[in-house]
């Protein structure tokens, strides 16, 4: 159910992200009609004009967790107004930003608002490299919540135990904080990760890193940055709100982004260069949209092995979860660009199909040339990967339908017959 994404890469990366939000689609969505039910075609498809309204807006599985490639986009969703550093070691950049909403409790009594930005070094190398700024508000704490790479959350059986990490008050500059170094090793959090925690104007940071001197194999095969304390109290030192920034690149230039609403709707499509098609919803087969990513060719933020060749909008659907009709983990990808998303010449082609004068290749990929092997509800059983590609308009459409072994040629009509006029000028 899941695209391929390199193996040891930083736990939060893009490629994790969807992974989360592809399985939790097929374990939470719903559907307004009976479940099962064939409909007949109806006014569920939107393409790209219909979407471009106000109304305009993609809610993902888990909405209350959000990422960004820029600060800027970033800033329109947050729920508080924080600090960045204007200053990082030669050859970090942003990587992304995300957004997250924590708690633990009955009635969020320790509810926590967090913002947790990534730096990269060297992207996509051997050696690559992150650190991590986290900005928390709230009744909670980043400690209890375990976001320090530092201080490991403690167990929750019950039992008491010896702290895994050692604390104590440490003063860089003008900011005094507190320090949080891991004293136990584990094969995820190795020994050597740290954690610099300070609160500012009612907003708690901290800055997660490895000791400059650390070379534990475990860092290296998670890709964790080490940071000098020189560096350290440099990049504590610089922070200043997103609109003091002179030093540091924060838009995202290049870099992979999502899709939430017609701000995003609109720069893909400037990207694109054409108006993509864009449903909302499949009719007859209950498939839901429920996540939408530009993936840009050359991006510095995501991780996943399969690159596409071109600017490429990322269209995922599912069935809902209590679906008669399809499995667990069933679902639809739809690839749109001026270049096919595979190479058809690594595939065994299934026939050929027509619709609408339109032709249409089918290609299976049960050898797992791409992505897979998948597994729904039986877990012995591997799911069928079929592809289609086509041209339309100039276009190049690639279509991945994991399982869904019923009615993919309805599918595939309704992605024909939808309209895609050109796109209006900015």
């Amino acid at each position: 159910m899941i695209p391929k994404y390199n193996k040891g890469r930083y736990m939060v990366s893009v490629a994790v992200i969807v992974v989360l939000i592809i399985a939790a689609g097929a374990v939470l969505l719903t559907q307004g009609n009976k479940t099962g039910e064939h409909n007949s075609l109806d006014q569920n498809t939107q393409t790209a004009p219909q979407a471009h309204s106000a109304s305009f807006k993609i809610e993902r599985p888990m909405d209350w967790f959000k990422w960004f490639h820029s600060l800027d986009r970033a800033a329109d969703f947050s729920k508080f107004e924080y600090k960045v550093p204007d200053y990082l070691p030669d050859g970090y950049q942003l990587r992304n930003v995300n957004q997250n909403m924590l708690f633990s409790t009955p009635g969020r009594t320790d509810l926590l608002n967090v913002v947790t930005i990534s730096f990269v070094s060297q992207f996509g190398n051997n050696n690559e490299q992150n650190i991590e700024i986290v900005a928390s508000k709230g009744p909670g704490n980043m400690l209890e919540q375990g976001l320090l790479w530092g201080a490991p959350r403690s167990s929750s059986s019950g039992i008491t135990e010896a702290p895994s990490f050692q604390e104590e008050q440490v003063t860089l500059g003008h900011v005094t904080g507190v320090q949080y170094t891991k004293t136990q090793g584990t094969k995820r959090k190795p020994n050597g990760a740290q954690s610099f925690v300070w609160q500012d104007d009612g907003v708690s940071y901290a800055i997660n890193y490895y000791s400059g001197n650390e070379t534990s194999k475990e860092k290296l095969q998670l890709h964790r940055g080490t940071l000098m304390q020189e560096d350290l109290a440099q990049i504590i030192q610089s922070f200043v709100l997103p609109q003091q920034v002179q030093h540091i690149r924060y838009d995202g230039e290049g870099n992979s982004f999502p899709l939430y609403d017609e701000t995003d709707l609109t720069e893909a499509q400037k990207i694109l260069g054409f108006q993509p098609k864009f449903h909302m919803n499949m009719p007859d087969t209950q498939l839901k949209l429920i996540d939408s990513t530009l993936l840009r060719p050359k991006d510095q933020n995501t991780g996943f092995d399969l690159r596409p060749s071109a600017d490429t909008l990322w269209n995922i659907y599912s069935p809902p979860y209590d679906s008669t009709i399809y499995d667990l983990n069933d679902q639809l990808w739809l690839y749109e660009s001026k270049k096919y998303m595979v190479d058809p010449a690594k595939l065994p082609l299934l026939r050929k199909l027509e619709i609408d004068g339109v032709e249409i290749m089918a290609y299976n990929d049960n050898a797992h040339v791409y992505f897979g092997p998948f597994y729904g509800a039986d877990k012995t059983k591997i799911k069928n990967q079929t592809y289609y590609l086509w041209k339309q308009d100039g276009i190049c459409y690639t279509a991945v339908f994991i399982g869904l072994d019923k009615y993919q040629e309805e599918n595939l009509k309704t992605l024909i017959l939808a309209p895609s006029p050109p796109l209006k000028s900015a």
